[in-house]
């Protein structure tokens, strides 16, 4: 299974006859954003219908577009898959799916890795997208054999990767699987899965001008 394919196929059945498939929706790169410590790249932000919502990324795209681009389409590209799940944050945003579109302020990291390093704490933790700021992390266990870990995480860079459906559809039963930051909001919330960013926010600190 494609995490990001299924969930656009489960986005568009709950806003089917909505009217909101064919509304604008506007991607652009905010380089000054703060983003999430478990997370690397750019932030590039989706707005739509009044509200906007973030995905960090290596491949950011620009562009005015529609929700319905991403139905039946075979998103195969990073800069794609991360387009679309921009767009799957802001839509879920705005049905009140989920309350996450923003990281949270910096001043708010220390005490989200404090509880989350206590919340993994005796536990053996495998990362699904490269997480430099728990490998480093006192007192936590990371490893790279995903047979001996207990939990598992996913991040930004793990939503998007191919496999990423595959890999929880095959050990969620068997593991604890969380889902990292603000990026992976939507698509968590559609696939009911867990999801980590106590901190996060509904809106940005400041609301920055577009790109010209």
């Amino acid at each position: 299974m494609d995490i990001v394919t299924d969930s656009v196929t489960r986005l568009e059945e709950i806003i089917h006859h909505s009217g909101c498939e064919e509304t604008g929706v506007h991607l652009d790169v905010d380089p000054n954003a703060k983003t999430c410590e478990y997370e690397r790249g750019a932030c590039m932000v989706a707005s739509f219908g009044g509200r906007s919502a973030e995905f960090v990324t290596d491949d950011p795209i620009r562009a005015m577009t529609k929700i319905s681009f991403m139905f039946g389409a075979s998103l195969e590209t990073p800069g794609v898959r991360s387009a679309a799940c921009a767009i799957i944050n802001v839509a879920t945003g705005f049905f009140c799916l989920s309350r996450v579109l923003h990281a949270c302020p910096v001043a708010s990291h220390a005490a989200c890795l404090c509880e989350l390093t206590e919340k993994l704490e005796r536990h053996r933790v495998f990362c699904v997208g490269k997480i430099p700021v728990l490998e480093r992390a006192q007192g936590l266990e990371v490893t790279t054999n995903i047979d001996k870990a207990d939990i598992i995480l996913v991040n930004n860079e793990g939503i998007i990767a191919p496999e990423t459906g595959d890999l929880v559809a095959a050990w969620g039963k068997r593991k604890q699987i969380i889902f990292l930051g603000p990026s992976t909001a939507g698509v968590s919330r559609i696939q009911q899965q867990e999801h980590w960013c106590p901190y996060g926010k509904q809106t940005p600190d400041f609301i920055q001008a577009p790109s010209q």
